[in-house]
C-alpha cells in the first residue's frame, strides 16, 4: 500500500511500450519486458508458451469516409478490429439497418435486403444486455448474408470504442468499420426520409498465421510444490491509447503480487504461478489454449486469480458462478474488510469475459477482482484509456487485495474450494442461466 511498484510497472508499459495488439511488435516488446521483470525479481521457471493466432492485425492507414447521398457529410469513422482492408478505392454503397440482429429468424428474413449493401448495426440492433453466445451467434449469421460492409456504432463525440466483429483472431470476411455515434442517428434519420449512401476506405496491415506468446513465472512452494495457485491478467489491449487500465492495471497488479511475495523470504505452501496471457481481447484465446494444453493438470490448480476490470478500487472479488466459494473467502475476510474489499459478488454478467473462463468450466475455483467500473467503461477500449487515468492509491489497494488473497489460500493447509466435476460444472452454469452461453462458446473454441 505504501511502498508498492505497480504504479511504476503500468507507467513502464503503457508509456514506455504503449498498445499491445496481440502479436504487434509492441506485444512482442511487452512480452521481452515481462520476462525481464520476472527475472529481476528472482522468480523461477520463468518462460513462455505459445498459441496460435489466425491472423495478426494493425491499422496501417487511417479510415477515412463520408456521407455522398442524398448530401455530403464527413464521417468520424475507424476500421472496426481485425478487418481486412477496403478495396482499392474504398467500399461505397447504400446503407440498410438492421433494427433487430437477433432472434437469428429475424436478420435470415432481411438476407435478400442485406445482401451486397452497406449493413448498419447500432445497440438497438443489438438489444438490451445480449447473452454473448447468442450475440456471437447473430454477429456471425451476418457473415452469411453477404454484406458489401458493415458498419458498427462507436460512442459519443465520435469516439472509436475499439472491439472486433470476428472471434477468435480471424479476418472479417468483408470490411467492417465504426462510426461515431452522432453519425449513427445522422444516417438513421435520413434514412427515414429515403436512401443513404456512403463511402470509406482505410488500409490495414494483415499478417499471416503466426504464434504468440504468452509468459509465465512461478514462485516454488515450500511444502506442497506441485499444487498451484495462478495469479493472471492479460498483456494485450486495444490501440486507440496505450492500455493503462485494460490491461496494464491487471499486468502490474501481476509483477507487484510477486514482488510483493518474493520479498518476504517466505514462499507459501503451493506454488504461486503467474501468468500474462495474450489474445484476451480477440476472444479468450490465450488463456483458452493454456487451459486446453494443462487439461490435465487442472486437478492440481488450487484455484486463479485475475485482474481484468481496471484499477479502480477493489470490493473484493467476483464470484463468477462458484458461491461455494463464499464461505472459503471466510477465513480470508477478516485481512481484506480493512482495506474495504471484504465484499464478494455473485453478479456473472462478466463469466465468459475474461482469462479466469476456460478453467471455470473445468471445475477450477476462479475469482476476479471486483473493482468499481463506473470510471473504468468510460475509457474502457477509447482513447482515454491512458496512463493519466490511472490513480495510484486505488491501484496499490486492489493490488494488495490480490497480494493478501493470493497469499492467504496458497499458506493455507487446506485447499480452497472443491474442483467441480462436468455435472456440477453444468448444474452451476445452468443456476446462473449462463449454459445455453457455455454451448455456444464452446462451440466457437471461446472456451475448453
Amino acid at each position: 500500500m505504501v511502498n508498492g511498484q505497480a504504479y511504476d510497472y503500468d507507467r513502464q508499459l503503457s508509456d514506455g511500450i504503449g498498445p499491445r495488439l496481440t502479436g504487434s511488435d509492441n506485444y512482442v516488446h511487452a512480452v521481452s519486458w515481462a520476462q525481464d521483470q520476472f527475472r529481476n525479481l528472482g522468480l523461477s521457471n520463468i518462460h513462455t508458451e505459445s498459441f496460435n493466432m489466425a491472423a495478426l492485425w494493425e491499422p496501417e492507414v487511417p479510415a477515412t469516409g463520408h456521407i455522398i447521398e442524398p448530401r455530403n457529410q464527413t464521417l468520424h469513422i475507424y476500421s472496426a478490429g481485425w478487418s481486412p482492408s477496403t478495396p482499392d478505392g474504398g467500399v461505397t454503397g447504400k446503407v440498410v439497418y438492421v433494427p433487430q440482429l437477433l432472434p437469428i429468424e429475424k436478420l435470415e428474413a432481411m438476407k435478400e435486403k442485406l445482401a451486397g449493401n452497406i449493413v448498419l448495426i447500432d445497440n438497438t440492433s443489438l438489444g438490451e444486455h445480449p447473452a454473448i453466445g447468442d450475440l456471437i451467434k447473430g454477429l456471425t449469421t451476418l457473415g452469411t448474408v453477404a454484406p458489401q460492409a458493415v458498419l458498427l456504432t462507436g460512442r459519443a463525440n465520435g469516439s472509436q470504442n475499439a472491439g472486433s466483429l470476428a472471434v477468435g483472431g480471424g479476418l472479417s470476411k468483408f470490411p467492417v468499420a465504426q462510426i461515431g455515434l452522432e453519425d449513427e442517428l445522422l444516417i438513421k434519420r435520413l434514412l427515414e426520409k429515403g436512401p443513404v449512401t456512403i463511402q470509406f476506405s482505410f488500409k490495414n496491415r494483415i499478417r499471416p498465421a503466426t504464434e504468440v506468446n504468452n509468459v509465465i513465472a512461478e514462485i516454488p512452494g515450500r511444502d506442497l510444490p506441485k499444487e498451484i495457485v495462478i495469479v493472471g491478467a492479460h498483456l494485450d489491449s486495444w490501440h486507440p491509447a496505450t492500455g493503462a487500465q485494460d490491461n496494464g492495471t491487471g499486468v502490474a497488479t501481476v509483477l507487484e503480487v510477486a514482488r510483493a511475495i518474493k520479498s518476504l523470504n517466505r514462499p507459501p505452501r503451493r506454488t504461486m504461478r503467474f501468468i500474462l496471457f495474450g489474445g484476451e481481447e480477440q476472444g479468450l484465446i490465450g488463456s483458452t489454449a493454456y487451459a486446453k494444453k494443462h487439461a490435465a493438470d487442472m486437478a492440481s490448480i488450487d484455484a486463479v486469480l485475475i485482474s481484468d476490470t481496471g484499477g479502480q478500487a477493489s470490493k473484493g472479488w467476483y464470484l463468477m458462478g462458484r458461491e461455494d466459494e463464499k464461505e472459503a473467502l471466510a477465513n480470508i475476510e477478516p485481512l481484506l474488510t480493512g482495506m474495504g474489499a471484504g465484499g464478494t459478488s455473485t453478479d456473472t454478467e462478466f463469466l465468459f469475459e475474461t482469462d479466469h473462463a476456460g478453467f471455470d468450466v473445468q471445475g477450477v475455483p476462479t475469482l476476479v477482482l471486483w473493482n468499481g467500473v463506473d470510471k473504468y467503461f468510460k475509457l474502457h477500449h477509447q482513447a482515454s484509456d491512458s496512463f493519466d487515468s490511472v490513480v495510484q492509491a486505488d491501484l496499490n489497494q486492489g493490488v494488495a487485495v490480490t497480494a493478501a488473497t493470493a497469499y492467504a489460500i496458497a499458506d493455507s493447509d487446506q485447499p480452497f474450494a472443491p474442483h467441480l466435476s462436468p455435472t456440477e460444472v453444468e448444474t452451476m452454469l445452468k443456476k446462473a442461466n449462463e449454459l445455453d452461453n457455455y454451448i455456444a462458446l464452446k462451440s466457437m473454441d471461446w472456451v475448453p
